[in-house]
């Protein structure tokens, strides 16, 4: 191999190294910084400071194994890739361009595209590869530049492909939310971010509903299946088809569903609660703001084959349930007497959603059933959890049930 083909080798695990280290570094990240409290801004630094550490380490890493440690096959290989795509390129240009050739250029384009590729066919060594390739290269330079991209188009049209695949799957198979409000309390919290799968129960057209010029366009839904009893939605709500809210189905299309004392009834049976005990979280709020802790207690709720925690405000006097229950409270069960609702059918094509804090969630008590064309999707995960200034490593990563 000559010296010349050793100083200007391919790059390739210099490369491939780079996303496995950045793998690896975000994962080094979260296990070390999840031990510390830190607020947003300083987890960002030292997020970027391991990031760039894998990255100046895969960087020289690459470049060692490159230097030194490349086998002859592997470098047969990976210049056959290049010289494929020359090959590839150089054939679509005779066959789109060709007639805006000059006779004599035609001609050599032909030769080179014949040349390589039977170099690409033939068992050659890859210093015979790289050779010819350095020859179609300059031939390239000298008569086809002007049918090459440029550095500029090639970077806005992979960021173009790149924006569209993210809007794709954004609008049909994955969207991120964020939690505003405590009303899911204490499954969610104010801050969570979280994943939505889209496809769960059908597909959506987006951007419905719609108002123009005083028309309603309605939302239209293809749905292949409903929503369970206990999943958690985000879902377009009937009273303001302008925002999402997230809330759990506790009963689905047929069912009748009553609350009296606080207590879930579905089709006359009730949803089985396992003792509560005191349970107090961080009042915030629209701002994000600590404004006091919130007395309640937590109950285990059953709605089919799975549980999941529910919270009712705790009280020892009626002033603790102030813009809550006019009704006061209830000393002897320690909980704010809740109002009473139904019984109400779900009609066919809706399900019934109710907040897990249930005396601090507006929701199909208030504004009826939602329609399944409105389901945005059904709640998986939380990725990423930030409030008060302070980063909630336990929330990270962990499904949504």
């Amino acid at each position: 191999m000559s010296e010349r083909v050793i100083k200007n080798l391919p790059k390739c695990w210099n490369q491939r190294l780079w996303w496995i280290f950045l793998l690896v570094s975000l994962v080094i990240a979260y296990l070390v910084l999840c031990n510390f409290n830190m607020g947003y801004w300083t987890f960002l630094l030292f997020l970027a400071m391991f990031l760039a550490a894998g990255t100046a380490g895969s960087h020289y890493l690459g470049a060692y194994i490159d230097r030194n440690h490349r086998t002859e096959k592997g470098l047969c290989r990976q210049e056959k890739r290049i010289c494929r795509s020359l090959h590839k390129w150089m054939h679509g240009v005779l066959r789109r361009k060709g007639d805006k050739l000059a006779g004599a250029v035609q001609r050599k384009l032909e030769d080179r595209i014949k040349r390589l590729g039977e170099l690409i066919e033939a068992e050659e060594g890859h210093s015979r590869l790289y050779e010819e390739r350095i020859k179609v290269e300059q031939f390239i330079d000298e008569h086809l530049a002007k049918f090459k991209k440029s550095p500029t188009r090639e970077y806005i049209e992979s960021i173009g492909m790149a924006v569209l695949i993210a809007l794709f799957l954004r609008t049909f198979v994955i969207e991120a939310f964020q939690i505003p409000s405590g009303s899911m309390i204490p499954t969610l919290r104010v801050g969570d971010h979280i994943f939505v799968n889209k496809l769960s129960y059908g597909i959506r057209i987006p951007l419905l509903p719609l108002k123009i010029f005083g028309e309603k366009i309605p939302a239209v839904a293809w749905n292949w299946s409903t929503p369970d009893r206990g999943d958690v939605i985000v879902f377009i709500t009937p009273e303001n088809e302008e925002e999402d809210y997230i809330k759990r189905v506790v009963a689905v299309a047929g069912d009748e569903v009553l609350v009296r004392t606080g207590q879930l009834y579905i089709n006359g049976e009730p949803a089985p609660l396992e003792n509560g005990e005191m349970f107090n979280y961080r009042g915030l709020d629209d701002h994000g703001e600590f404004v006091g802790m919130v007395a309640t207690k937590i109950f285990s709720e059953k709605l089919g084959e799975g549980k999941h925690p529910i919270l009712r405000k705790a009280c020892t006097m009626n002033n603790q349930c102030h813009g809550l229950s006019p009704a006061g409270c209830d000393v002897e069960t320690g909980l704010c007497v809740q109002g009473d609702f139904g019984p109400e059918e779900v009609p066919e094509g809706h399900v019934f959603v109710m907040g897990d804090n249930r005396d601090n969630s507006r929701d199909s008590r208030w504004w009826g059933s939602v329609p399944l064309e409105l389901i945005k999707g059904r709640a998986v995960f939380i990725w990423w959890s930030f409030r008060e200034s302070l980063v909630r490593w336990e929330r990270m990563f962990t499904g949504i049930n």
